[in-house]
């Protein structure tokens, strides 16, 4: 019999899901944004994805287990965003991510993820959407929370080879 593979959770936090439920989407002025009008994905389209990382940039690279080899990993998260006004890839600007139970930010460009603080909440991303979209863009927005790069060992599968688009679970 055929194994079938199984989809990870998504464990997403009940704010969240209320707030897409609800068919909302973040306010703010555009203005104040780098990314501009940002659209969120609706929770039926919401979907496990591994979103890859390079470590090579990392401060503390040198303890990656795989250095100093290419060191690619596969980061389980799930991504919030469907289009944005400005121009760059949608893809990552929101992050959930359900291993570390942490919002962050993928950088399609670099191949990097930045959390925010363990306690952000969806409510405080509510509360002031650009200063949270802003923060994948350094110095951009002094309001903005901070962020630090996430370290995917050990939690992540490892590669060998260099990815630079989300992959399925």
């Amino acid at each position: 019999m055929a194994q079938q593979k199984q989809t990870p959770p998504l464990r997403l936090p009940a704010d969240l899901v209320e707030f897409l439920a609800g068919g909302l989407q973040l306010e703010y002025d555009p203005a104040e944004c780098e990314a501009g009008a940002v659209t969120l994905l609706p929770l039926a389209a919401l979907r496990p994805e591994r979103f890859p990382v390079e470590t090579g940039n990392l401060a503390n690279h040198k303890d990656d287990p795989h250095h100093p080899g290419v060191n690619s990993y596969l980061v389980l998260g799930v991504n919030l965003t469907a289009a944005c006004s400005g121009d760059y890839n949608p893809v990552g600007l929101l992050l959930w991510l359900p291993l570390e139970r942490r919002y962050g930010i993928w950088d399609c460009s670099h191949c990097g993820i930045q959390v925010f603080d363990a306690n952000v909440t969806w409510a405080d991303i509510v509360a002031a959407p650009a200063r949270y979209l802003n923060a994948g863009w350094s110095g951009m927005d002094p309001a903005s929370p901070p962020v630090e790069d996430l370290v995917p060992w050990p939690n992540h599968p490892y590669g060998d080879g260099q990815v630079y688009a989300p992959q399925p679970p």
